[in-house]
C-alpha cells in the first residue's frame, strides 16, 4: 500500500480535513463533548497546520493530524511549543511503519511552518494502556516527560530529540 501525506494548504484540503475528522469523531479517543472535540479538530486550521494522509489506491483519506503553535494557557504566545491536537489513522491502516512515516511528515511540517519550535507536546487519555505502550518510547528520550493531569497524561518532548528518533524509525522501516 502506498500513502501520500499532504499539508492542508487549500480550502478544499481544510474542508476534507474537517469533514474526515467530524465523520470519525467517535473514534478519536478524546474524552470530551462534541463541541470541545470540534475545537481540537479545528484549532490546527486556525492556529497551526493540518495534515492529511491519503491511501493512493483507492485514493481516499486514511488519516489526519494537526498541531497548533503555542498553548492556550499562554495565549498562544509561546510559539516555541507545538502542541499536537489531533492524530488519527483509520483502524484498517494502522501500523508501525505508517505511524512513523506520518509522524515524520508532521515533524517536517512543524519544522517548515514553525522554525523556532523547541518542544512538542500532546495529551492522551490516562486509561489507554495500548497507547501508553506505544508512547513510552517517547518518554525514554532525553528531556522528555510524562505528567498525569486529572484523567489525562501530558507528554512533552524536545523537538530535536523527537525529530532524531523519528528519522531513525523511518530509516529502519524502509525496505
Amino acid at each position: 500500500m502506498s500513502f501520500l501525506f499532504r499539508p492542508c494548504a487549500l480550502e478544499m484540503d481544510e474542508e476534507a480535513y474537517a469533514a474526515f475528522l467530524i465523520q470519525h469523531h467517535d473514534e478519536l479517543n478524546l474524552p470530551y463533548s462534541f463541541p470541545m472535540k470540534l475545537s481540537f479538530m479545528g484549532g490546527p486550521l486556525i492556529l497551526g497546520k493540518g495534515l492529511l494522509l491519503f491511501r493512493e489506491e483507492p485514493y481516499e483519506i486514511a488519516g489526519a493530524a494537526g498541531f497548533v503553535c503555542g498553548t492556550g494557557e499562554h495565549d498562544y504566545e509561546d510559539q516555541h511549543i507545538c502542541q499536537i491536537e489531533i492524530a488519527f489513522i483509520r483502524k484498517e491502516y494502522r501500523g508501525t511503519r505508517l505511524f512513523a512515516n506520518g509522524l515524520h511528515a508532521l515533524i517536517d511540517l512543524m519544522k517548515k511552518t514553525s522554525p523556532g519550535v523547541q518542544q512538542v507536546q500532546f495529551w492522551v487519555r490516562a486509561d489507554d494502556c495500548r497507547l501508553d505502550r506505544l508512547l513510552s518510547k517517547f518518554t525514554a528520550l532525553p528531556g522528555a516527560s510524562k505528567s498525569p493531569v486529572n484523567h489525562l497524561i501530558l507528554y512533552k518532548i524536545p523537538f530535536s530529540e523527537l525529530e532524531g528518533y523519528v528519522q531513525k524509525r523511518v530509516a529502519a522501516t524502509r525496505p
